[in-house]
This record gives structure tokens, C-alpha cells and sequence, in this order.
């Protein structure tokens, strides 16, 4: 049976969009309650589920003999984002979280609004997609909720410069095989923010104010709250 094509916000796009947040929102506030022995098995369990979906993506293109170096080496801006999560939740550390959430929010949240599929629910496409963004969507959540989480102004200009680094290395490489990750030679087939941000190259120059305008709005409630609050960073 041929799978029904995708659209954005049909009824299946936006119950998987409310399950997701839902799930995020549950993981964030069990983590928040519970013990630090519950929240390194709540972590454990959500690296679990990002490990299980890598897994599988690649035994499923590697039965397909559809691996390729142009579509399956992990340098997507998502997939690092996946690959930072699964480092955090594991091996907390500040670096690879502080790139889940800044690059996570502003990357992985897009990404569920605007699909880059074209098979929509119960299509294998679909779930692998929902199951990987959604994935990492609530291990973002839960990362936010550790109290001691501290993202300051320095945060900000370290992950703007990492993003600029990650386009730079990857667009080389896009530019020198032919390749497309990260959207940084032509937009995706489907409908996308992309499409609002001028032609190629100059939705780059776009996106990088886009980029910052996001960050900026991530770091707001850290720098808005108290002085004394957990949520306040520091350099």
C-alpha cells in the first residue's frame, strides 16, 4: 500500500507535534522531581532511544545498499545536534550541551515544523524522522531542566562562532563532492523557512541573522532572570 504524501500541519503532523511536546514536557518535570539517581536513568533511557534510532538507520541503509557519502555521513546540523545529546546525556558536559540547546531549539524545532519528507503517517519516512527529531527534542528538554545547567553570554558567542565553523567546514565539503548538508548549497525539496530567506547564497547571509536572532532569544531567560536563580549564567 503506497504511503499518503505529507503535509505540513495535517491532522497526523500536529498530533505527532502535541505528542512530542507533551513527552517533553513530562521528561522535563519527572527529571526536575526525582532523584539524581532517577534523572541518570531517565538520561540513560532517552540515550538509549537516540542510540536505537542511529542504529537502525544505519543497518536499514545498509540492508538497501543506500548508504552513500552524499546522504549518510552524519553532517547534518540535526545530526550533530542528535550526536551532542546522546554526549550529554551519557557525559554531562558544558560544550556539548549548551550545542543541544542553542543549536537543538533553534535547528531540530524548524525541522518539526517544516518536514523535509515526502511520505506521510504510517510511512517508515515518517517515523524514522519523528522518531529521530522528537527524540532529541525531548532530550533537549530534559537537559534544560538540570538546575545546574548554566548558560551565559559566553555560551552565546561560543556556540554563534561554532555555527559559523560548522559552516565553513561543511560547506567546503559540500562545495568540493557535490554534496548538500546542511542546506548550504540549495534549499530542500520541501517547504521550508529556507524559502523566505532569498536565493542561494545570500539565504546564508540570512540565515546567519536568523541564527543569531534565535540564539539571542534562548539566552533571554537566563539573562532576565535574578541574579540568584539557577537559570542565571555565567561566563
Amino acid at each position: 500500500m503506497t504511503p499518503p504524501p505529507f503535509r505540513t500541519f495535517e491532522a497526523g503532523h500536529l498530533i505527532t507535534l502535541a505528542a512530542i511536546a507533551g513527552a517533553a514536557v513530562l521528561v522535563s518535570a519527572a527529571a526536575r522531581a526525582g532523584t539524581l539517581g532517577r534523572r541518570r536513568w531517565i538520561g540513560a533511557m532517552i540515550a538509549a532511544v537516540l542510540v536505537g534510532y542511529a542504529a537502525l538507520f544505519y543497518v536499514e541503509q545498509g540492508i538497501e545498499r543506500s548508504l552513500s557519502w552524499e546522504y549518510s555521513l552524519p553532517l547534518e546540523l540535526c545530526n550533530l545536534v542528535l550526536v551532542a545529546c546522546i554526549v550529554s546525556l551519557l557525559w554531562p558536559n558544558r560544550l556539548s550541551t549548551e550545542i543541544a540547546y542553542f543549536w537543538g531549539f533553534g535547528g531540530v524545532v524548524q525541522a518539526l515544523l517544516t518536514p523535509d519528507i515526502t511520505q506521510g503517517f504510517p510511512s517508515w519516512q515518517y517515523f524514522m524522522f519523528f522518531w529521530s527529531h522528537g527524540a532529541t527534542l525531548v532530550a533537549i528538554a530534559f537537559l534544560v531542566s538540570d538546575r545546574q545547567l548554566r548558560i551565559g553570554a559566553g555560551s552565546l558567542r561560543r556556540m554563534m562562532a561554532a555555527l559559523n565553523g560548522y559552516a565553513l567546514a561543511v560547506g567546503a565539503a559540500d562545495a568540493l563532492f557535490g554534496w548538500n548538508y546542511g542546506y548550504l548549497c540549495r534549499k530542500p525539496g520541501m517547504p521550508s523557512l529556507l524559502d523566505y530567506l532569498g536565493p542561494w547564497p545570500y539565504y546564508l547571509v540570512s540565515l546567519e541573522a536568523v541564527a543569531l536572532a534565535v540564539f539571542v532569544i534562548l539566552y533571554l531567560p537566563w539573562r532576565l532572570s535574578g541574579p540568584h536563580s539557577p537559570m542565571r549564567g555565567k561566563r
